[in-house]
């Protein structure tokens, strides 16, 4: 009987998406990998061309990472088993209308998720909704690791989906108010 683990390979390897799913793994990963502290402030968003690329909460986030960005490729590798991620691009993105020269020495994206992706393991607020959904939809999978990482990644991307729609609606919203004084 085979194990699961290599059932998947063979199905990746046919249809030719393995690459696809080990990039996709190295943003997914990202929080267990940096940990908790770095995972509440920074933010994997995509991978490409040995590019991995991050949000940062604020300046001072992105030059802390800078300073770990060496180990964290060797464990973002590690983990997934082969030389992937290359390199680690991080941005912060300010202010609309502002410029950045006029901002004070602490400030932070106003768009940075307020709930970014947790760490395997960390505890999860009561209130999470996107994880209480994420448990409702993997609860009928018998595996305990499968199920509590398809919880994590589905959770993480109902939360992805809830900032890219906040973030789009949130400059009508302003614009609004302003129209209104």
């Amino acid at each position: 009987m085979e194990n699961v683990g290599s059932i998947v390979n063979v199905i990746l390897d046919a249809r030719g998406w393995r690459g696809k799913v080990l990039e996709r793994m190295a943003v997914e990963l990202w929080p267990e990998v940096v940990g908790e502290n770095i995972a509440h402030n920074t933010l994997a968003e995509r991978f490409s061309k040995g590019t991995l690329y991050v949000r940062a909460r604020s300046p001072q986030w992105m030059q802390e990472l800078h300073f770990h960005e060496a180990r964290v490729i060797a464990r973002l590798n590690g983990r997934l088993r082969q030389n992937l991620v290359q390199k680690i691009r991080c941005s912060v993105t300010p202010p609309r209308g502002i410029k950045v020269g006029a901002l004070k020495p602490n400030w932070e994206d106003p768009t940075f998720p307020q709930r970014p992706p947790l760490p395997a393991g960390a505890e999860h607020d009561e209130d999470d909704e996107a994880f209480r959904h994420a448990l409702t939809l993997t609860e009928e999978i018998l595996d305990d690791e499968v199920r509590s990482t398809m919880t994590r990644v589905i959770a993480a991307s109902i939360r992805a989906r809830d900032a890219r729609a906040a973030a789009s609606s949130a400059p009508a919203e302003a614009l609004s108010a302003i129209v209104s004084q």
